[in-house]
């Protein structure tokens, strides 16, 4: 905000301008009110959204690296390092020539995403499978198709996590399509595309290196409403039912045999085998007892109700545990 001068202060700047003692140029400030846009390298995204972004990619990185260590076992650390948007042909141009790509199949979007591990990670990880400390200095060249198959695998169940990120936010499913090493044979957008990466700078062990999420626009733009603060806290809101509203819905759901009977007869195994029809056999009935499963709760009277036998429900009956 502008500095308010006050009726002296403004005397006083007048009359040295009209002396001399200053000129108009030492006070005229000069603000720049052009800024360039290249349009070709368009900004899709707010702030606001890379943020969300950020935190759905979060939720993802804690549960991989609670995967990968297991798989590994081995201490893993995986944090972000950046979210950023990039064209695809910058994305290109900031990966090795020599790398891991791993292309991902999203659904319902109909489009695809890649996952660009560091050969430093990627190598370190086949050292461990395969019982070997991690280190992958002896390393320079592409993989085999034994590890091509290890990596697939880890990385192909790894990602089967990664729609639980998303939950808040939109449904979607992965399977991994296939796996590229060089960048030039990677077709997934136009150079000019606009991409979210988000760099993930990961640690296995004493190896330290850098695995890539690229997300192509048209797999983010049917979420983009859905990603502003306020949409995250709503359906995060959602989410957190409280635990007494998850039991009444979990009971709403549980089927309970209802049975109402009408009295109980003994009879000696003789008479019973004597039976002819037409015979009566008396019972002591004096109310109608109608069980929830095997436990009697409520007496009641018979009667018909719109053409169909029912029972009047007159006396509950207390057991030991039920609130007064």
């Amino acid at each position: 905000m502008a500095e308010v001068l006050s009726q002296q202060e403004i005397d006083a700047l007048l009359s040295a301008l009209n002396s001399g003692e200053i000129q108009a140029a030492d006070v005229t400030e000069t603000k720049e009110k052009v800024k360039v846009y290249d349009f070709k390298r368009a900004m899709r995204y707010s702030k606001e959204q890379l943020r969300s972004i950020m935190r759905i990619h979060e939720n993802f990185t804690r549960l991989l690296t609670s995967y990968l260590s297991a798989q590994l076992r081995t201490l893993v650390q995986i944090e972000i390092d950046l979210v950023d948007q990039v064209t695809y042909n910058e994305f290109i141009a900031s990966i090795p020539s020599k790398t891991i790509l791993t292309v991902f199949d999203v659904q319902p979007m109909d489009g695809k995403m890649v996952m660009e591990i560091n050969p430093q990670v990627a190598y370190g990880v086949i050292e461990r499978l395969l019982g070997g400390h991690g280190d992958p200095t002896t390393r320079d060249g592409s993989l085999t198709e034994i590890e091509t198959v290890l990596i697939q695998k880890v990385f192909a169940r790894g990602f089967e996590l990664y729609p639980e990120g998303w939950k808040n936010i939109e449904s979607i499913e992965l399977k991994m399509e296939v796996i590229e090493s060089n960048p030039q044979f990677l077709q997934l957008a136009s150079p000019n595309d606009t991409m979210i990466i988000i760099a993930l700078k990961t640690t296995i062990g004493e190896i330290t290196g850098r695995m890539t999420i690229c997300l192509p626009h048209h797999i983010v733009e049917p979420v983009l409403p859905k990603l502003s603060t306020q949409q995250w806290l709503t359906s995060m809101t959602k989410k957190n039912i409280p635990q007494q509203d998850k039991l009444k819905q979990n009971l709403d759901h549980v089927h309970v045999p209802v049975i109402a009977e009408l009295g109980q007869a003994t009879l000696p195994v003789s008479e019973l085998m004597q039976l002819q029809v037409g015979d009566v056999i008396g019972i002591d009935m004096d109310k109608i007892h109608i069980k929830l499963g095997k436990t009697s709760r409520f007496l009641g009277n018979p009667g018909i109700q719109k053409g169909r036998y029912a029972v009047q429900i007159e006396q509950i009956i207390q057991t030991e545990g039920d609130e007064q």
